[in-house]
């Protein structure tokens, strides 16, 4: 809908006018002023009041054409930004090498199938040939200096009215200009100190202590870019008085524990300032090295480092080595574990902006090889970061410190592998019909996958049924396993083999639960009978929506489901209740530990935190991502953001999927066609604390079902699936993911989309490069990453 203003204005009335046509713009890009006399004011006989031209419409990510299934796509994040361009697949490499630990693999009559060519590229079209001017020479310049556009013309205005309008790339051009103008007419009144003090503290208060700001994934960027756009005659005033609210806000003294959201927009304005250059780089690597050294000022220091290392890493590298010496040595004062992530990243950031094997600059050479791996700095662990700080790489091991203790930096962790190749490997037959759930057990190296045909099989490490498990009465919806015995979780929803149509029937939901075979001489395929343990029913329960391990050295585990309400005339609940099957006694004399009941609609899914096994998420069909603590009686936290029309914290805009975590981050998916990364260190984990998104993104626009991280190759590598296609993401690096999709299947069958999704591996190490997934095919399709 477009909406067209027409103001009708007396020439002695434009001065008055200037503050309705700054409240017309913020409705609309659409106004138009006319005299009596004149009509239309133009730019060029009106120039105070004249609104120009609307700023280009961006489309959201979601409205780009979708690309061939064939090709791999970067993900359009959320931010607003134009389309990326897919890029042509290369061709895979051989399929990689069978993984040495005992591993399922595709059944012998498979093929291996050759992949599939890329597509050849478009013909590009030819440049225009150069046209003979038409202009005599003298007459050119004029000419140019005729056609080219002419920006908005600003209008002088409250500044409090014009900071909020430069977030939005609609906005942003009319409020520089409006900014502009209102700091020249503030010069011409020869008030120009009291301007520039009434900007810096709009900018105080709608920038730097709002927390939609510092929540937001953007940050402070699209603000403070107005300062490269003013004039250069007005940047050194604009300069000098924001350089010293930054400051002042961020030298405060505080303790190494603070909550870094009460200044975290003031150090994102530190680090855009030294991108802008309104501060030197040498003298904001001074300034980093005194609060470094300074424990009451340190944790400032540390977030104002990593905001610069972010946004101008490569400037900071060039800094004279003196002054880069004395920064290395301030780090190594930093002992606090609450800074370990930070150190962590910004070391690695550093060090892959460098040549392989190189060492920072201004750092001491590094120790003999003999050095003892005692004198080595401790492997950091992660804590609390900065809301933007991507996460850093796993290391099997610190590397030796680059320098001795008073002048070093320690060695950046080992890259991870990026995949260059995803190649199908062959299948799993052995299903009649969809199998909708796997498990995989990485103690046995045993897959195990359930369907709606009633069958519970446990694959062998030759890719054929080792044992088959008869669960007639019910479709199989959930699987997963209990490290410590072995034990497979089945959630079940009953099957009515008389009449499909008619009422449900007898046999409620449960969840079954079955007992392995001895493994004989250490772990290895489990054949042989399994026992089964029984059934965990529930009284008044109408469905079970999975069953979840949650991991540690226990048996706990979790269902989401459905409760009939105990007081008539109330509606049914929507639960999450935790069992222990290692209280012994039979399943179904079970009760449940507790039941958390927080959630407004059906609970979808759930993971466990593996970095701390009594933490365990929940996602569901409300939208909602809840944190756990089994030892609480409430939730402790959630991940999302405050829905401004109902009120409520929103993880997605419609119903989350499917949760996995990794180290100390939480992937997510849902039907609105969003991934997201969040981190559990933004958390207090006490009840009510919410934090954001740390990344959002879309691999295609069609809803995302499944994503799995668990038991990947490395702890930066998830596997996503969506109805449109199949995906690796590398996220090492957030802020350019490297992500692959499968490639066609070389028998020509369609692609049927994956209602699961699961790795060759296990929790806290890494996997094998061997992804399994269960779709409406009664095949389960094998893949395999090539590095």
């Amino acid at each position: 809908m477009k909406i067209t203003i027409e103001v009708e204005i007396q020439p002695d009335e434009v001065g008055l006018a200037a503050e309705l046509l700054s409240t017309l713009r913020t409705l609309t890009d659409h106004v138009k002023v006319v005299t009596p006399a004149a009509g239309a004011v133009g730019a060029a006989t009106a120039p105070a009041i004249a609104n120009g031209p609307a700023a280009p419409h961006v489309p959201p990510a979601r409205a780009a054409p979708t690309p061939p299934a064939t090709q791999p796509q970067q993900p359009a994040t959320s931010l607003p930004q134009q389309p990326q361009q897919p890029q042509l697949p290369a061709a895979p490499a051989m399929p990689p090498a069978a993984p040495a630990a005992p591993a399922p693999a595709p059944a012998p009559a498979a093929q291996h199938p050759t992949p599939a060519p890329p597509p050849q590229q478009p013909p590009q079209p030819q440049p225009p040939q150069p046209q003979p001017p038409q202009q005599p020479p003298q007459q050119a310049p004029a000419a140019a200096a005729a056609a080219a556009p002419q920006g908005p013309q600003g209008t002088p205005q409250p500044l409090h009215a014009c900071v909020p309008r430069l977030a939005s790339p609609a906005t942003q051009e009319q409020a520089v200009a409006d900014v502009v103008a209102t700091l020249r007419a503030a010069e011409r009144e020869e008030r120009l100190p009291q301007a520039v003090e009434e900007l810096v503290a709009s900018f105080e208060q709608q920038v730097f202590d709002n927390p939609e700001v510092i929540g937001s994934t953007v940050g402070v960027l699209p603000y403070m870019s107005l300062y490269q756009r003013l004039p250069e005659e007005l940047r050194p005033k604009v300069r000098d008085r924001m350089v010293a609210k930054v400051l002042t806000a961020l030298t405060r003294k505080r303790p190494p524990s603070a909550d870094r959201t009460s200044f975290f927009a003031y150090a994102d304005a530190f680090a855009t300032l030294v991108k802008f250059e309104a501060v030197p780089m040498d003298g904001a690597v001074q300034t980093l090295a005194r609060l470094l050294l300074k424990p009451d000022n340190r944790v400032a220091g540390v977030t104002m480092l990593g905001k610069t290392v972010e946004y101008c890493g490569e400037q900071l590298l060039r800094t004279p080595e003196t002054h880069l010496a004395n920064l290395w040595r301030a780090l190594e004062a930093v002992k606090e574990e609450a800074f370990s992530y930070d150190l962590q990243y910004i070391l690695q950031t550093l060090h892959a902006l460098l040549p392989p094997g190189s060492q920072l600059p201004g750092a001491a050479p590094a120790p003999p090889a003999s050095t003892p791996a005692a004198a080595a700095p401790a492997a950091p662990a992660p804590t609390s970061a900065p809301a933007t700080s991507p996460p850093p790489a796993p290391a099997a091991a610190p590397a030796a410190a680059a320098a001795p203790a008073t002048s070093s930096a320690p060695a950046a962790p080992a890259p991870n592998p990026t995949p260059t190749s995803m190649v199908h490997m062959g299948c799993y037959s052995g299903h009649v019909s969809t199998v909708f759930t796997m498990c995989y057990d990485a103690t046995s190296g045993q897959l195990a996958s359930g369907g709606q045909d009633g069958q519970l099989l446990v694959w062998g490490h030759d890719g054929t049924p080792a044992s088959r498990l008869d669960v007639s009465s019910h479709f199989i919806c959930s699987l997963d396993v209990l490290p410590r015995s072995g034990t497979i979780l089945a959630a079940g929803v009953p099957i009515d083999h008389s009449n499909p149509e008619g009422p449900p029937p007898a046999e409620p939901p449960c969840v079954l639960a079955f007992s392995p075979p001895p493994a004989a001489g250490g772990p290895a395929t489990r054949m042989g009978p399994w026992t089964p343990r029984g059934r965990l029913y529930g009284p008044g329960r109408g469905l079970i929506s999975f069953v979840r391990s949650l991991g540690g050295d226990g048996e706990v585990f979790a269902i989401g489901e459905n409760v009939a309400a105990t007081t008539p005339g109330t509606a049914a609940k929507d639960v999450v209740s935790l069992y222990d099957a290692s209280r012994g006694g039979p399943m179904e004399q079970s009760v449940p530990l507790v039941s958390y009941g927080e959630h407004r609609d059906m609970v979808t899914c759930a993971a466990p935190w593996w970095s701390n096994p009594a933490v365990f998420v929940s996602g569901g069909r409300d939208c909602a991502i809840k944190v756990w603590d089994r030892r609480m009686a409430q939730s402790v936290g959630g991940f999302g953001e405050l829905d401004s029309g109902s009120g409520v914290v929103r993880a997605h805009g419609d119903m989350v999927t499917c949760l996995d975590t990794t180290d100390n981050l939480l992937l997510s998916t849902s039907v609105d066609s969003y991934m997201c990364i969040w981190d559990f260190r933004q958390l207090s984990l006490t009840h009510g604390s919410v934090a954001g998104p740390m990344v959002k993104l879309q691999l295609d626009t069609q809803p995302t079902l499944k994503i799995a991280v668990t038991g990947a190759p490395h702890s930066r590598l998830a596997a996503i699936s969506t109805y449109q296609g199949l995906y690796v993401m590398d996220f090492t690096h957030l802020a350019t993911p490297h992500t692959l999709i499968a490639p066609p299947f070389s028998d020509g069958r369609p692609f049927k989309y994956y209602h699961d999704i699961r790795w060759a591996g296990g929790p806290g190490a890494p996997g094998q490069p061997v992804l399994f997934g269960a779709s409406d095919d009664p095949r389960i399709d094998v893949f395999g990453l090539a590095f």
